[in-house]
């Protein structure tokens, strides 16, 4: 009876639990569904970085026709002229979107440290001013004043002292106008260019006066010109062109190659004279010299690799003749010369191939230099060819 009573009442409390359940889930699904919280409540509050420029209203022709002036003033190095600009544009349209900046980078370039870093920068892939340089156009030049004070004293007739005298004279002439033309320095391609004008210059003077056939006064004034006159292209195209050393290399190893080969394979023949031979000698000598002067616009080539590969110009044509002599001994006769010539071509292509990355950079050039902000900090400015 005891068991029985339990078991009614478990079953009331059951259905009372039951009930209850029902009615807790009838009365929430009745009641509207809670508002998510805002995000405004639950976010972190964010922080919205400014506009790097604002937009204000458009400024007067005549502001923006300063700034375009201003804008070209700096790309063209012109800082302070773009700075004044610059600042002109703000006095008349302070809200102008792009002046406020360019006006900041003006006076940072206009600033020492700016100033050396944009040097630095310039200054990469160029060849700097060596007081070497400057000392070797001063021998040569000084050789080439002695040189034309000869050929003239030799015009003139002039008497043993007085070829002393005028050789003095141009010695004094060529020390003195080179070391007064370089005093702000001369590079390494520029005094090499000029001195291969001087060298050229002799070299295309006597060459002419034997394929003409001059004599007397009119042979030494064809060496006369010819110095002179080279000289003065080697000065132009040191001061319009400012070659490398690697690119004169190239022009004279073009010349000096061309010269040869064509002389050994000429020296074969048995119909040429001495006029068709240094004819010749002019037309290979200054192709060679002007092919690859334009070939060293588009290829770079240092000093250091032109000699190597004259060397192997030079061990090449000594190869060759050896080959030929050895092969076909003392009745080899004109065999050697085109053997050497042959020689000379294929160590000059052998040499120039083994060398293709001789010039190679093992690392990035690099440029340090100090910076000054506009706040007035200081720090180092790097600029480089990566």
């Amino acid at each position: 009876m005891a068991d029985t009573c339990r078991r009614r009442a478990s079953h009331r409390v059951t259905g009372a639990m039951t009930l209850a359940t029902l009615i807790l889930l009838a009365t929430l699904s009745a009641q509207p569904p809670e508002a998510p919280p805002s995000s405004e409540a639950t976010a972190p509050e964010t922080v919205t970085a400014p506009p790097l420029v604002s937009t204000p209203d458009a400024c007067a022709a005549s502001s923006e026709a300063d700034y375009s002036a201003g804008f070209d003033a700096l790309v063209s190095g012109n800082d302070a002229k773009a700075l004044e600009l610059f600042e002109r544009v703000l006095a008349a349209c302070p809200q102008h979107p792009y002046a406020t900046e360019l006006a900041r980078l003006s006076r940072t370039r206009l600033a020492p440290g700016g100033r050396l870093a944009t040097a630095a920068a310039s200054e990469v892939g160029r060849e700097p001013r060596s007081n070497a340089a400057r000392a070797s156009l001063v021998v040569v030049q000084t050789l080439h004043g002695v040189a034309q004070g000869v050929l003239l004293c030799a015009i003139g007739d002039c008497s043993g002292q007085g070829y002393a005298a005028v050789s003095l004279l141009g010695a004094g002439a060529g020390a003195a106008s080179s070391l007064l033309l370089t005093r702000g320095g001369v590079t390494d391609g520029q005094a090499a260019v000029i001195n291969s004008g001087t060298v050229w210059g002799f070299w295309f003077g006597v060459a002419t006066l034997l394929a003409f056939d001059l004599d007397g006064d009119n042979a030494l004034g064809a060496a006369i010109l010819g110095g002179a006159g080279f000289t003065g292209v080697g000065v132009l195209l040191a001061h319009l062109v400012n070659p490398t050393s690697g690119q004169v290399s190239l022009a004279n190893s073009g010349g000096l190659w061309a010269g040869t080969v064509t002389a050994l394979f000429l020296a074969t023949s048995d119909n040429y004279d001495t006029k068709g031979f240094f004819a010749a000698e002019l037309g290979a000598t200054a192709a060679g010299i002007l092919s690859m002067a334009i070939l060293s616009k588009y290829v770079t080539v240092s000093r250091g690799r032109m000699l190597i590969i004259d060397a192997g110009g030079i061990l090449g044509g000594l190869v060759g003749a050896s080959a030929v002599y050895l092969t076909a001994g003392n009745d080899a006769g004109d065999a050697i010369l085109v053997g050497s010539g042959v020689g000379v071509l294929g160590g000059l292509a052998l040499t120039t191939y083994l060398t293709r990355d001789f010039d190679a950079p093992d690392a990035p050039q690099v440029t340090l230099a100090p910076l000054t902000t506009p706040r007035g900090g200081t720090g180092l400015s790097m600029v480089g060819r990566f």
